[in-house]
């Protein structure tokens, strides 16, 4: 089997661009603020990814992929509470997990990167910021970029320059199917980002390029990448790296790669966050047209919150629920249709 595996080291972060309308990213819904945070899932794969295919109302059909087990928690969080964002002026926005600590400006219809820490290899956009997103993005959007900064890989200092595009190049259906069965995500926007790093240390010793192709996924039912596919190529030959690649396949989440109605009829959805305080949000993926509820019960079994959802269309969803008034502690959420259940479990503090 053919794995491909979650990148160790998040180089460029700009991948991390989220979205909440279908065919047109805007700034005011598609930029991340402080305190966001969203779950995204290594995808293991046996067959080839149709990354090719560009144009208007295509269909991806992505074969022969499963969790990997690997899940990265993405936070959003306030500059002033990262001890490193002062070296990197400007900052407004700084996104951490597990991979890197990565700085981002944002402006008017501008959202810039302005600095990557992942350790033992870092970059400063200090000359030269790279520009993220140029808002609105919408099928056919071409943006060229060039930055510049230092770089730190191990010991070993020097600086780089990089050229970067950003295209909207495809809108379509992508369709995801594993071992537990089909989940199509339709109405997605594609954003193709391509970078390009000449980077030079210890003073010319070691040189080098670094090349990565990312592709995003985006539809309106979540604010964050549906699925995502990312490419690198590393070469400095006074190192000993010649075309050295890694690959990462991810997607969100609450992304679920089936409705498995074959297992004791259930609906699988996530439930976050969990523990919850005023609100909780629900993911879940449909394979056919339904009616359904959700439900919340108390340890006695009492219904204390109810939503009813009417002729559901196959899809994503995302249903927010307000939970004021309920006192903490233990509760069951019930998502039920005509043929289809599902139960988790949700603690309130």
């Amino acid at each position: 089997m053919k794995k491909i595996y979650l990148f160790a080291l998040t180089i460029f972060a700009l991948q991390q661009m989220t979205a909440q309308t279908t065919h047109t990213l805007t700034q005011s819904n598609s930029e991340p603020i402080i305190n966001d945070t969203y779950d995204s899932d290594g995808i293991d794969t046996t067959n080839a990814l149709p990354m090719n295919i560009s144009g208007t109302n295509v269909t991806w059909n992505v074969t022969g992929i499963d969790n990997s087990g690997v899940i990265n928690t993405i936070n959003y969080v306030d500059p002033t509470s990262d001890a490193n964002a002062s070296n990197y002026p400007g900052t407004t926005i700084v996104q951490a997990d597990v991979n890197a600590t990565t700085y981002f400006k944002s402006s008017t219809n501008l959202y810039e990167l302005l600095g990557v820490d992942a350790g033992m290899f870092l970059l400063n956009y200090n000359t030269n910021s790279a520009i993220v997103a140029s808002y609105p993005i919408t099928m056919g959007y071409v943006n060229n970029d060039l930055a510049a900064g230092a770089i730190t890989a191990n010991t070993l200092s020097g600086t780089f320059t990089s050229t970067i595009q950003t295209t909207a190049d495809a809108t379509g259906t992508l369709n995801l199917t594993s071992s537990i069965g089909n989940t199509s995500l339709t109405n997605c926007l594609r954003v193709k980002t391509t970078q390009l790093i000449d980077f030079s240390l210890a003073g010319g010793f070691i040189t080098g390029t670094m090349d990565q192709t990312i592709y995003n996924y985006y539809n309106s039912s979540s604010k964050f990448p549906l699925f995502q596919v990312t490419y690198v190529n590393i070469n400095a030959p006074a190192a000993g790296i010649n075309n050295q690649r890694q690959d990462q396949v991810s997607k969100l989440s609450s992304v679920i790669l089936g409705l498995n109605d074959s297992k004791n009829n259930d609906v699988i959805f996530k439930a976050y966050p969990n523990p919850a305080n005023n609100e909780v949000s629900l993911h879940f993926v449909l394979t056919q047209t339904d009616s359904y509820s959700i439900e919340i019960t108390n340890t006695l079994g009492q219904v204390v919150k109810s939503v009813s959802m009417k002729n559901l269309q196959p899809g994503v969803y995302n249903e927010t629920i307000n939970l004021s008034g309920l006192t903490a502690g233990m509760y069951n959420v019930k998502v039920s249709g005509n043929k289809v259940q599902g139960t988790e479990k949700l603690i309130i503090q």
